[in-house]
């Protein structure tokens, strides 16, 4: 890639990432368009390409940082290595909560692109030991944890999977809900009742369009919590 790009403001290099990001998770590389990634990024296809040379070139920067930026954040959950299992998903839970505040594809980009990335014959273009090191860092904390009484671990190795099958069941609704809300038209049930809180500020309408909704990072952090307690009450 061109090091030009980290002359960038920060907050521009973050809307190419995030911009092109989000097309390789929801499309996988092989579906992946760089007239999508550009439009999605607010960028010409041009300065893409400037910056990462081609779309193959492109894949590699965002796994090679999104890698990085993971493994930095999981140093939070590596603090209270061998404590309880559930725990330590709380802790992985933080993890993910504070990567979703700045780049809410991270965790379905790293998902897809370590299921695909020897199918696209990409893995050894990467850096030696890179290929699946969040999910391998991740394994190692949960299963370093303590186990609860009465579960084998057969047991802890379904939990697990159930976990992160609700982990990225959630964070794919999320991500729809935000979308369809940012994708609604302004003459909607929402704008009705501006109207209405103008003309009568104390109404509930008045009251209820005020609310805004809970960030993405927020209503995960908060739900998949939930989950977890609920689970741990169960195996308690």
């Amino acid at each position: 890639m061109n090091e030009r790009f980290f002359d960038l403001k920060k907050a521009r290099q973050d809307q190419i990432i995030n911009g092109a990001m989000r097309i390789f998770a929801e499309n996988g590389y092989k579906h992946a368009s760089t007239d999508e990634m550009v439009a999605a990024a607010g960028i010409s296809k041009g300065l893409l390409f400037h910056y990462f040379k081609s779309k193959k070139g492109t894949w590699l920067f965002l796994y090679e940082y999104c890698t990085r930026y993971m493994l930095l954040e999981l140093r939070e959950a590596d603090r209270r290595q061998g404590c309880d299992f559930f725990e330590m998903y709380r802790q992985l839970v933080r993890v993910d909560a504070a990567v979703l505040k700045k780049y809410p594809w991270l965790p379905l980009f790293l998902k897809r692109a370590d299921e695909e990335a020897e199918k696209i014959k990409l893995a050894a273009d990467l850096p030696d030991g890179l290929l699946r090191e969040t999910a391998r860092h991740r394994d190692v904390l949960l299963q370093e944890a303590g186990r609860p009484p009465f579960l084998s671990d057969e047991d802890i190795a379904t939990l697990e999977q159930m976990l992160e099958y609700t982990r990225f069941g959630l964070l794919r609704e999320l991500l729809k809900k935000e979308d369809d809300a940012a994708g609604q038209a302004h003459v909607s049930s929402s704008s009705i009742a501006s109207s209405v809180s103008s003309a009568y500020p104390d109404s509930p309408a008045a009251s209820s369009s005020s609310a805004a909704p809970k960030p993405l990072h927020e209503s995960y952090s908060q739900q998949l919590t939930k989950y977890i307690r609920t689970l741990h009450k169960m195996n308690r």
